[in-house]
Order: structure tokens, then C-alpha cells, then sequence
């Protein structure tokens, strides 16, 4: 034991000031107001609309008690729309409420470093039952997926178009010189550079601009449904430009996820197929976090398996469905290929793009609440966490 007495300077190990040796000395200094610093094994405090850098860039808050949807009423127009049955994602459930049961993080899972030290998240990291995205089971999921559908359509039909004509012109042209293009070698006479290479150069810039427009336009219709469940403004040209922001790394990941599923076909086919399952929901992730990509993916539908497997089975099945329907209006429009002249192939042109911006906007809202449902059972979330902040991009 040190005889050594303390030192009155030595500042105390907590992070507090000392206190005044005289509390009646006028002279001695008096702590500063307000609850003083927050311990070390204390969690931070879940995200609030009241604290700066979070809520939509220029989307002024409400004050408290007051609906937003007074100032914020149904931009679309769409008939039968009721806000009440739709409100504006809350920063967090009402005190005392926990995670519900089916979602939440898993058992066992410790983001913080708290959970060791026996402390638990707070309430407001976790969505409530009334979030726009997450829901704890597979009807809330269904409703969910259907309401955002009926809410926003109108803008997601504005976004496909944009890919889809592109696409539309690569299919008239080459229904128009693929019939009467044909190329005979022959030694004697060998083909012109112009019957081989010019109804491809032809098409050609078509094909680049409509293969940019339907990567970035997937993402934009994503980034629509994301405006809306955040309680924002919906924009298709902000959408377009965060879609065209987000085209190269989608590519990147689409190469990678096409080589993994290739090398998984070639490996009994099944694991192919499930691969293709799990990256169903690697545009959502690619849109919503940076850096992230395949292994985020796996990850995700690994944290609850049953309840992600019954969602992708459901969106893979509506996605073949429409696929059937697509063969069978091709077949009736014209039943046998040889005979078909060029208008018949503009048709069946046309009703191929119709089906593809259909099937877009009908899975793109299954897909973003599939995905909330996954990263809910995975980690704490709710919707409140894709609002943007002041800064962001």
C-alpha cells in the first residue's frame, strides 16, 4: 500500500471534474450543466428524426403530434388512395416496444459489443409494426409489397419506359433486317464488308444505350420505391441519376454473380440455380450499400433462411408466370416462325418489352420489402435507416 496521498489535480478516471474541495467556496469551480458524459458500456442512442443528419434533404420535420401527410398529400394521384392506411416511416416504435417476434436480430448476434456486457439494444433500433418495409411475417410482407405497388406504379412505369424504348428500337430493327439479310459465302464471290457488319453497327449503339438504360433503370425503380417508403418527394429524374450513379458497380457485380452462377451449373446445375436465387436481391444491395455485394447477399438470406427462402420462391414463381403468359400471347400472335413477316415480329416485339416493364414493376416492390425482412433478422433495421442525410449521394 502507497503512503503516498492522493493528488487533489489528478483528474478522476471517469472523465468527470473533480469536485470542489470546498463546496461553499464561491471561488471553486462548478461542474457544467446537462447529464455529463455517457459511460463507455452505455449503447448510443437509435437514430431520431430530431438529431441533425438524419431525415430527407430538404424535407422539413414535423413537429411533434402533427401529420405529416397534411402538407405531403398523394403526388401521384392514384385513385382510392388512403394516407391513413400508409404513414410515413417512425424513427423507431413507441417506447417499451421490443423487436416482435420473427424479427429483430437473431439470438446471439452482438453489432455493438454490448450484448457481452449485458446490456441490450434499445427498441428504437428495431422497426415497429407499423414500418413501411419490414414486416414479421409473410402476409405483412404481401401487403407491404402490394401497397408500395399501388402507391407508386405510376413512377415506375415513367422509369421503365425510359429503358424499354431503347430496347423496343433494338427489336424493330433487327425484325426488319434479319429477314432479308442473308449472307452467302461462296469462294468465288466472297460477301461485301457492308452485308456482314452493317445491320450490326446499325444496331449496335441501340444495344449499348438500352443495356446502360436497363441497369440503371432496375435501380431507379428501386430508388422510386425507396423515396416513397422514407416519406420523400418522389423524383423519377433523381432516381434515373442515382440508378445512372450506381450502373458501373451493378455491372461489376453482374459479371462476378454471372461467373458464379455459370461455374454452379456446371456443378450439378442445383447450385446454379440456388445462387441465381440468393442474387435476386444483389441490385437492392448494391443500390442501398456501398461496397457491398455477393457475400452481403448470402449473408442476408442466410439470417433466416425459411422466411427469405419463402420470399424468393414466391418472387421466382410470380417471374415464371410471366414468362408463361409472354410464350403463350407470342404464340397465339403468330404460331409458327417461318411464317411470320416482319409486322407480326414488330408485334411480338413489342408485347415481349410490354411484359418485361410489367414483370419490372410488379417484382421490384417484392423484391426492396424482401430484402428489408432479411436485413431485420440479420442486424437491427428499419426503414428510417435509408432516409438520406444531409451530404449524402
Amino acid at each position: 500500500m502507497s503512503d503516498q496521498a492522493p493528488d487533489e489535480n489528478r483528474p478522476d478516471p471517469s472523465g468527470n471534474p473533480p469536485p470542489p474541495s470546498n463546496p461553499s467556496d464561491p471561488t471553486a469551480p462548478t461542474p457544467p450543466p446537462g447529464p455529463g458524459p455517457v459511460p463507455d458500456d452505455q449503447p448510443p442512442s437509435p437514430p431520431s428524426p430530431q438529431q441533425p443528419g438524419y431525415g430527407p434533404q430538404g424535407y422539413t420535420q414535423m413537429p411533434p403530434g402533427q401529420d405529416p401527410w397534411q402538407t405531403y398529400q398523394n403526388p401521384q394521384g392514384t385513385p382510392g388512395w388512403d394516407p391513413s392506411s400508409y404513414q410515413t416511416p417512425a424513427y423507431g416504435p413507441p417506447p417499451g416496444y421490443g423487436p416482435p417476434p420473427g424479427y429483430g436480430p437473431p439470438p446471439g448476434y452482438d453489432p455493438t459489443g454490448y450484448a457481452s456486457a449485458g446490456y441490450q439494444l434499445p427498441p428504437g433500433y428495431y422497426a415497429g409494426p407499423q414500418d413501411p418495409l419490414v414486416s414479421a411475417d409473410f402476409g405483412g410482407w404481401w401487403q407491404r409489397s402490394f401497397t408500395l405497388l399501388g402507391a407508386v406504379w405510376r413512377s415506375m412505369l415513367q422509369v421503365q419506359l425510359i429503358w424499354a424504348i431503347p430496347l423496343l428500337v433494338v427489336g424493330i430493327l433487327t425484325a426488319i433486317y434479319s429477314p432479308d439479310r442473308t449472307v452467302n459465302f461462296d469462294s468465288d464471290t466472297p460477301p461485301e464488308f457492308s452485308d456482314i457488319f452493317g445491320p450490326l453497327f446499325l444496331v449496335l449503339p441501340f444495344a449499348l444505350i438500352a443495356v446502360l438504360l436497363t441497369v440503371a433503370g432496375q435501380l431507379a425503380t428501386l430508388e422510386v420505391l425507396v423515396q416513397r417508403a422514407t416519406g420523400q418527394p418522389v423524383s423519377v429524374g433523381r432516381a434515373m441519376l442515382t440508378g445512372l450513379r450506381r450502373f458501373f458497380p451493378m455491372l461489376g457485380w453482374q459479371i462476378v454473380a454471372g461467373l458464379v452462377i455459370l461455374v454452379g451449373l456446371l456443378l450439378c446445375i442445383l447450385p446454379g440455380l440456388y445462387v441465381a436465387v440468393v442474387f435476386l436481391i444483389l441490385p437492392v444491395i448494391v443500390l442501398l450499400e456501398r461496397g457491398q455485394g455477393i457475400g452481403r447477399a448470402f449473408r442476408l438470406v442466410h439470417a433466416d433462411f425459411g422466411a427469405a427462402a419463402a420470399r424468393l420462391a414466391v418472387i421466382v414463381g410470380l417471374h415464371i408466370a410471366f414468362v408463361l403468359a409472354e410464350g403463350v400471347f407470342s404464340t397465339i400472335l403468330a404460331p409458327s416462325s417461318a411464317a411470320a413477316g416482319p409486322g407480326l415480329t414488330v408485334a411480338s416485339s413489342v408485347f415481349s418489352v410490354a411484359f418485361s416493364v410489367v414483370t419490372g414493376i410488379v417484382m421490384s416492390p417484392l423484391l426492396l420489402t424482401a430484402y428489408a425482412d432479411m436485413r431485420a433478422r440479420h442486424e437491427p433495421f428499419s426503414t428510417a435507416y435509408l432516409a438520406p442525410h444531409p451530404g449524402s449521394n
